[in-house]
């Protein structure tokens, strides 16, 4: 895992062989802001924008997962990757599920059991 979002999409880039400014011309920017994000002098751009770096860059589910967490944290600690706060947001139960178990400080190694169960009963899917 990357250490930041700019080193990612760096690494990404790199790997693809494309220039900055190839990728920031596929993706709608100017290769200044591309060049600023990848520096880590800027925070990551927009959702339409991440949207569009997954498709230049190639990026398979779990590179996509972990570019939009370092999204996020390049904008704010607290800040939550899109995909996960939509899927939060528009699951109820999900939403609920989560106030209750910081309502009642469910332990971590609870999540880590459920986490397991999920994986094992889903994990060839």
């Amino acid at each position: 895992m990357s250490d930041n979002f700019g080193d990612f999409i760096k690494e990404k880039r790199a790997r693809c062989n494309y220039s900055l400014k190839y990728v920031a011309e596929i993706i709608g920017i100017s290769n200044v802001y591309q060049s600023s994000i990848e520096a880590g002098k800027r925070p990551a751009p927009s959702y339409d924008v991440l949207m569009k770096l997954r498709d230049a860059l190639k990026l398979n589910d779990d590179e996509f997962g972990e570019m939009l967490d370092l999204a996020a944290e390049s904008k704010n600690s607290r800040a939550v990757a899109y995909d996960l706060a939509d899927y939060i947001n528009q699951n109820d139960f999900i939403h609920k599920t989560l106030r209750f178990s910081l309502k009642n400080k469910i332990p971590e190694s609870e999540w880590v059991r459920f986490f397991n169960a999920m994986n094992e009963k889903y994990k060839d899917k």
